[in-house]
């Protein structure tokens, strides 16, 4: 019975997807079977693309070492931007982004009360884009469009089971048209118009004389769930690229702001402020951003955009054991979480030398016994010099190393990419070969560095990362402090070539830890970050006044990271839309 159900809901689908595609063609994000959206992992024009090394001239990349002007390399001459309002900040352009997995998933499961399960996956975010959220890494090309089908079918074959009964038969139109017209307009983010409730009814009317009443509604559900009202975040946007900035509707807003702290739906609370208006008062999207950030849904989230920014989500080192890995997962979460419910959480995050282990971490750091066994978490201080925020967590010096041996390069590429938001050209090709060409075998690592920093072609990227890294240089690749080799103390004297306030030599990772925690200009690239995530796009010259405004926030307030996340929801710029740039 269960496969007969499941075969006369694809059927039903199929029709569906078609009657859609001819009806709502003309609709923004709608994709069909065998088109990509614009922004793909393959377009070099994309500003999410990280840059691929064969397209390193893609003029409209701001990513790409070569555009001219571009904010954030570090071997360009710099625009000087004058803000007039150093909080307001400009409109933003915001590409049109389809939900993700973890939205859709946390969007179901609010619609029926946790009463279905997603059993067939949603499609992920392509891999390879500085994060899951940005607009390239959720296409809707054929694959995506299957897997949303089959996603959709899976949910609404279990709605089948839930739908409220009706009274009589006479009235099962009238209540399948006030159930799905309430699930539309909660899965929409808006109430639901007349013509998106006539095709919704018009699916479940289509398919009543050959299902039951709760199978039917099901379709109606399965046409939701594939509709881009619910797919895509649709804002207000100007039609042209000379028109006006517009402004975000209540609701629209409403939609932002939970998508962004709760990667799900509005609650009520938030729906009433959306409908009388309030939410275009920025001093109440930021309460209201305060009490959302109560919930632990934004932790999820904050915790997911850190770990991305530091590019160890889903990182597993095969240099740690099972358990080791599973401990140091566990901590790196609980020194986010500490970070978080402090009031300067930058410096927590970037140079406390506070730390949580449990048993398993207690051998692997070499602490005496006091947790009785892996469930039992205490906090312990490694001391200055070897714990230094996540900068020397074990699974950040192991995602930035070979194997057992940390790498300076990966490690100041992660510092200044990152953490300063400065570009860097990919490697050329033959780039290893080369080094081979440079120092005799047998060289020190500072030697081939040295190397590479006087040779004409590599010296222009590598004078920017290597000495940065080699601050690490007491921490191999397995995160082990190492502060002497042979007796003798190993060299840990940096450098950060920069016209900024981080430019200059530095001894060691505690040190380069309270330049980065104290610096503007990491505050800044912080700020910028949190943008690119929230929006799902890198920003461009346009945003400089914006990134300056949510980072004048930060700074005020003590650089609290509540306050950053908290505080982009009070920008001018979060409410306001410029036209989005059309690639050539």
């Amino acid at each position: 019975m269960e496969m007969i159900r499941t075969m006369r809901l694809r059927g039903f689908g199929m029709l569906l997807a078609s009657f859609a595609a001819l009806t709502c063609g003309g609709c923004i994000g709608v994709v069909t079977p065998g088109q990509t959206t614009q922004g793909g992992s393959g377009d070099p024009n994309n500003p999410g693309n990280p840059g691929d090394p064969n397209v390193p001239q893609a003029p409209n990349n701001p990513n790409s070492p070569n555009t001219p002007n571009n904010p954030n390399n570090p071997n360009s001459p710099q625009n000087v931007v004058v803000c007039p309002n150093t909080t307001a900040g400009s409109p933003l352009a915001v590409p049109l982004q389809r939900i993700n997995d973890t939205q859709y998933n946390a969007m179901v499961a609010d619609l029926f009360s946790s009463k279905v399960t997603v059993q067939t996956a949603f499609p992920a975010p392509i891999i390879g884009y500085l994060y899951s959220t940005y607009s390239g890494a959720n296409p809707m090309g054929e694959a995506q469009t299957q897997a949303v089908l089959d996603a959709a079918e899976a949910v609404a074959s279990q709605v089948a089971d839930i739908v409220p009964a009706c009274s009589s038969v006479s009235a099962e139109t009238s209540c399948a048209t006030t159930y799905l017209t309430n699930l539309a307009s909660r899965a929409f983010r808006h109430t639901a118009t007349s013509n998106e409730v006539a095709v919704i009814v018009g699916a479940y009317t289509h398919a009543r004389p050959t299902l039951s009443y709760g199978e039917s509604v099901a379709v109606g559900v399965e046409t939701i769930l594939q509709m881009p009202q619910f797919l895509y975040i649709l804002e207000t946007q100007p039609t042209t690229a000379n028109a006006a900035p517009t402004t975000l509707t209540g609701p629209e807003l409403a939609q932002r702001m939970a998508l962004l702290y709760w990667n799900g739906l509005p609650d009520q609370t938030l729906l009433d402020a959306a409908q009388s208006g309030a939410l275009a008062d920025p001093n109440t999207r930021l309460a209201q951003a305060g009490r959302m950030l109560q919930d632990p849904r934004a932790h999820g989230v904050f915790t997911d955009f850190l770990l991305q920014w530091m590019k160890v989500k889903g990182f597993h080192a095969d240099v740690h054991a099972a358990d080791i890995q599973a401990a140091l997962d566990e901590e790196m979460t609980r020194d986010i979480d500490h970070a978080l419910a402090t009031d300067a959480g930058l410096h927590d995050l970037v140079a406390s030398q506070q730390t949580f282990v449990n048993s398993v971490l207690e051998t692997f750091y070499g602490l005496p016994g006091q947790s009785s066994g892996p469930s039992d978490w205490r906090q312990a201080d490694l001391g200055p010099d070897r714990r230094v925020g996540i900068l020397t967590h074990p699974l950040l010096l192991a995602k930035f190393a070979h194997g057992q041996i940390g790498s300076p390069i990966l490690r100041g590429k992660f510092i200044r990419t990152m953490m300063m938001c400065d570009d860097i050209a990919p490697p050329p090709a033959g780039a290893q070969a080369a080094q081979n060409t440079l120092t005799p075998m047998g060289a020190t690592v500072r030697e081939q560095s040295q190397a590479r920093i006087d040779n004409a072609t590599c010296g222009v990227c590598h004078k920017l990362m290597d000495p940065i890294g080699f601050g690490f240089s007491a921490f191999d690749g397995v995160g082990n402090y190492v502060p002497a080799v042979g007796g003798q103390p190993v060299d840990v004297s940096g450098h950060i070539e920069s016209v900024s306030d981080l430019g200059g030599d530095f001894n060691g990772v505690r040190a380069l830890g309270e330049k980065l925690a104290q610096s503007p200009k990491v505050q800044a690239c912080l700020a910028a970050q949190w943008m690119r995530y929230a929006f799902g796009t890198e920003e461009s010259s346009a945003d400089q006044c914006t990134v300056q405004a949510l980072a004048t926030r930060f700074s005020q307030q003590n650089n609290s990271l509540t306050a950053l996340f908290a505080g982009v929801s009070a920008l001018d710029s979060f409410a306001q839309r410029r036209a989005v740039t059309e690639g050539p």
